[in-house]
């Protein structure tokens, strides 16, 4: 039996509510990446380091976080193909930024307004 096709506008029902229901766990990831930023522009010169940061071990910090990211990032992958591959007529592009924002943006402003 071959599966169900769906329509864009079912792949987009079912992805906005789910990624933004994925945001919630998603934003340790997000923070751990927002802290490699920062300890990557101190490091270019481009800002004045926190001392508390780096010197509490940012390293592993970031080490740590570039694990969580990449498997967070295979798992919002894994789970968005599980339907939008089932949309022949689904414009690609568009869903997948989409779901990048709705992924990351709800965690950037969390963490900046807290």
């Amino acid at each position: 039996m071959a599966p169900r096709q769906l329509r864009p506008r079912h792949v987009w029902l079912i992805g906005v509510p789910l990624n933004l229901l994925l945001a919630i766990p998603c934003a340790y990831p997000v923070a751990f990446a927002m802290l490699g930023t920062q300890v990557l522009a101190w490091e270019l010169g481009l800002g004045t380091p926190d001392p508390t940061v780096v010197d509490d071990g940012a390293g592993f910090a970031i080490g740590l976080g570039l694990a969580a990211v990449v498997f967070t990032g295979l798992v919002v992958a894994g789970v968005n193909a599980l339907f939008a591959f089932r949309a022949p007529q689904l414009k690609a592009g568009p869903y997948w930024l989409a779901v990048a924002l709705l992924v990351v943006v709800p965690g950037v402003v969390y963490w900046l307004v807290r």
